[in-house]
């Protein structure tokens, strides 16, 4: 009876053993699947997958992780030295995404914004209306590496467009969203596009008929490859 309580406690360690050594074994296919699945992932979406985080933390209004894949991928495929810019920061989401795109290069980014907030852009109940969040913002970026690729313009986009004389590789519309400021901001800096140039913009869905407005019947006309992610659309300004 001694032995056969013995050698049966053999046998249950020896099948504990067992099922440990095949756990591990599946932990690792799992994790070797893992890794070599993501080695399949063109680079650009690798390098998006580890910021992520980063950028999720910082408070925006943007409706989809796409759009911030978008603004990552747009920055990162302009030339050296590219100029972008930026009209409507916020806290600097967006900013935030672009400087990824950025880093290791010369390109940069003009943020044109007020940081103050109102009442029209910023719908009834929001916690963020009114008030200086410029600190946020600028923290946002000096946290993460990424304040030496930014240029803050603090003030209306229509007094900075007035001096405007740079190139522009991508220009990304997101300010005031009233039909007339939305146009002046289009007419004023799309003669500074480049001719291949990124137009974008956001919030054209029906809640924002200003954009919307705007996109469809001004800058979608003069734009090619136009697509749209959600609320964010975009084009190209065509070779003339």
């Amino acid at each position: 009876m001694e032995y056969a309580v013995g050698h049966g406690k053999r046998i249950n360690d020896m099948g504990k053993r067992l099922a440990t050594t095949a756990a591990q074994k599946i932990v690792s296919a799992r994790k070797r699947l893992q890794w070599e699945l993501s080695q399949r992932l063109d680079p650009s979406e690798r390098e998006f997958r580890r910021i992520w985080p980063s950028i999720s933390t910082v408070e925006g209004l943007l409706v989809s992780p796409d759009q911030e894949h978008w603004f990552f991928t747009a920055a990162r495929s302009l030339a050296d030295h590219a100029a972008i810019v930026e009209i409507g920061s916020f806290k600097g989401r967006s900013t935030c995404c672009f400087a990824y795109g950025c880093r290791g290069t010369s390109k940069h980014i003009f943020a044109i914004d007020t940081f103050q907030g109102n009442d029209s852009d910023f719908k009834e109940g929001a916690s963020f209306r009114g008030g200086s969040y410029f600190d946020v913002f600028w923290n946002n970026l000096e946290s993460r590496g990424l304040a030496e690729y930014v240029t803050p313009v603090r003030g209306l986009s229509t007094d900075a467009a007035r001096t405007w004389d740079k190139p522009i590789d991508l220009l990304f519309i997101d300010g005031s969203h009233v039909y007339e400021d939305v146009l002046a901001d289009f007419d004023s800096f799309f003669p500074h596009v480049k001719p291949g140039g990124i137009v974008a913009f956001h919030d054209v869905h029906e809640t924002w008929p200003g954009p919307t407005r705007v996109w469809q019947e001004v800058a979608a006309p003069k734009l090619t490859k136009t697509g749209a992610l959600a609320t964010l659309t975009f084009g190209r300004k065509p070779h003339r």
